[in-house]
């Protein structure tokens, strides 16, 4: 047995807790105790009890078991580790056991999971008690510690007070440990934030503000070193003792950190090798089972050898032969518990808790487990305002490229400069590329936008599958957010390119570069909603642009397109923004100093320009902003699920 080991054995479960929450490490914050929790009345110790079951987990895709037969029972105040090798299906049990799977036709899932006795049933159920708290932390990268908090509690706490809502916040700083990092960003690309645990403690943080029972971590010492992990999982410690449900999937603990654990489950290939008490009771287990943990070995690490089929000298019918054990030994127990549990549990009523009796003086400080969600303005305005911090912030968003733009625009004014006093022919060529460019090159640019409008879909799954806000609001902050940006890079290419080189028309070039990038943005969103990685979505884009000039009408105009590309045309927005700018320019000018093109009108007719209905085309593009928004929408609704 370990020091830790030794130690912890002389203490009662309470001292135990208190024990582990007093001798931290120098610098990692304190959590609070139970007592002292509910003394302070935080909101950490006001949740509903809730024991977690799942029965006879089963998930195969087609003729690949994946999970098989899986069960377990977690009960309030518990810390459950679930672990095994690299596949062994850890996380996939996260995923089912937060209703994070897909049911498909090709897929086959069956079990039971129960919530305090009774099944969850509806997509919903888990959401309105639990939260799941992913592998990877989704986080705004430009607000700080208190700010994306504060943010959160607008999202998910209905009919609260600005102060209600500060002292939430607060409460969670103080109790977390995050007090001295609350004015700290999280961290960009272009700025150091939070260390790694720092930001893990933050995800859980977000997901306590909901006050949440259950608790369903996916790796939560994934990257983390020595340290920092077992500052990680004493943190849920603390929170379990003060009455939270805690499941977490873990690779391979320290011994200091398997010392933690109320609760472990070993799986290999999907299979269950042991679920039970940690400590003495898996001991026990695998000595009687023929595998005994040599003295000084961490348990974990035991049983993470002989499980683990890759390992040299593991033989296949060994880990078989491990996992038919176990099934025996779970069946017998279940038989045990049947009867043991036979005048406990009624039809139709709740399992009792047995690790958490509440008196009925008690149970009026437990959360009912369903909070009030704020009304749809409310959180459209906490996301608008939200979104405008991140906008600002991020130089990478609109930053980076205003400068682009401006430096653009300045290149095509000087390179141009004073165009528009001239009329020989080859001026209108100028006139004609000039704007070409503008149109093409200018939209193209919008790609830049792509890698932040995926890592943005990243929080927008994990607020999703927590329930923070719906796809409508999201999808309208969004582009409300995006109008002063786009319109400032229009406005700041419009002054440049229209002044220097002296073309007609600047409010009809505003609006039409400004809707055109509006588009633009609109459909970087969509290709962010489709793509797995912003590498695939910047490809795919551009080729989806460079089809898009093509059919224009600048480089071969509208009557010698071939009939079979005759389409491209209609559905380029290229098209409409070009033919703005070039009814705009030409329109206005009655001669030019060329006998092949006397008038403007002449350069339209050329280009099969010469009935273009500027205000309709500025509308058709309106129309385009219009679809590719609800088009993102859709997808966000169809497919970003949160769920695999």
């Amino acid at each position: 047995m370990s020091t830790v080991d030794a130690k912890m054995s002389t203490l009662g479960d309470h001292a135990k807790i208190d024990h582990l929450l007093k001798e931290k490490p120098a610098g990692v914050g304190k959590i609070t105790t139970l007592a002292e929790a509910k003394k302070h009345d935080s909101r950490l110790a006001r949740v509903k009890p809730v024991r977690l079951q799942w029965n006879d987990i089963t998930f195969r895709v087609e003729d690949h078991v994946i999970l098989q037969n899986l069960n377990g029972d977690v009960r309030p105040g518990e810390v459950c580790a679930m672990m095994g090798p690299s596949g062994s299906g850890k996380t996939t049990l996260m995923d089912f056991i937060a209703g994070r799977i897909e049911n498909r036709s090709n897929r086959e899932l069956r079990g039971e999971i129960l919530l305090n006795g009774k099944r969850a049933v509806g997509k919903n159920k888990f959401k309105r008690h639990g939260v799941y708290v992913a592998q990877e932390e989704s986080l705004i990268g430009t607000l700080t510690v208190r700010e994306t908090l504060y943010f959160t509690a607008k999202l998910t706490m209905g009919g609260k007070t600005r102060q209600q809502i500060n002292d939430a916040v607060e409460d969670l700083v103080k109790h977390l440990g995050l007090a001295y990092s609350a004015d700290t960003i999280v961290g960009t690309v272009f700025q150091k934030g939070l260390s790694g645990g720092q930001k893990r403690r933050l995800s859980v943080a977000l997901e306590l503000l909901r006050q949440p029972s259950l608790l369903v971590l996916d790796e939560p010492t994934s990257g983390l070193d020595a340290a920092s992990a077992f500052s990680e999982i004493e943190f849920l410690k603390g929170l379990a003792s003060l009455g939270h449900t805690i499941i977490v999937s873990i690779h391979q603990p320290s011994s200091e950190i398997w010392a933690l654990f109320d609760k472990v489950g070993f799986m290999t290939g999907g299979k269950a090798v042991y679920f039970g008490k940690a400590g003495q009771d898996i001991l026990d287990y695998f000595e009687t089972a023929g595998y005994p943990c040599p003295t000084f070995t961490n348990p974990a690490d035991h049983v993470i050898k002989i499980i683990n089929r890759d390992f040299p000298g593991n033989k296949a019918d060994d880990v078989d032969d491990l996992i038919a054990k176990f099934a025996q030994h779970e069946a017998k127990l279940h038989v045990e518990k049947k009867e043991a549990e036979h005048n406990e549990v009624r039809e139709g009523e709740e399992a009792k808790v047995e690790t958490d009796t509440v008196s009925g003086s008690e149970k009026e400080e437990y959360f009912s487990g369903e909070m009030e969600r704020p009304n749809w303005l409310s959180r459209f305005l906490a996301l608008t305002h939200r979104n405008f911090l991140e906008v600002t912030r991020d130089p990478g968003i609109y930053g980076v490229r205003l400068a682009m733009y401006t430096m653009l625009a300045l290149l095509i004014g000087l390179m141009w400069l004073n165009l528009g006093d001239q009329k020989d022919f080859s001026s209108i060529t100028s006139r004609t590329s000039l704007l070409f460019y503008v149109a093409a090159f200018m939209v193209f640019m919008s790609v830049a936008v792509l890698p932040f409008f995926i890592w943005q879909r990243d929080v927008f799954l994990r607020e999703r599958s927590n329930r923070a806000h719906g796809i409508s609001e999201y999808v309208l902050a969004k582009w409300v957010v995006s109008i002063p940006g786009i319109f400032l890079l229009a406005l700041f290419t419009t002054l440049l390119v229209v002044l220097l080189a002296g073309l007609n028309g600047f409010g009809v070039y505003l609006a039409d570069l400004f809707l055109s990038l509006m588009v633009a943005e609109a459909f970087m969103a969509v290709m962010a909603s489709i793509v797995p990685h912003y590498i695939i979505g910047i490809a795919l884009a551009a080729g989806v642009y460079g089809f898009f000039m093509l059919c224009e009408g600048f480089f071969i105009i509208y009557s010698d397109i071939p009939p079979w590309f005759i389409w491209g045309y209609y559905i380029a927005f290229h098209t409409y923004s070009f033919r703005v700018f070039m009814h705009n320019e030409f329109d206005p000018i009655d001669s030019f100093d060329s006998q092949q093109f006397p008038t403007g009108e002449s350069v339209l007719k050329f280009y099969d320009m010469d009935n273009v209905n500027v205000g309709q085309d500025l509308g058709i593009l309106v129309a385009f902003m219009v679809f590719f928004q609800l088009l993102f929408a859709w997808i966000l609704w169809a497919f970003h699920t949160g769920k695999r």
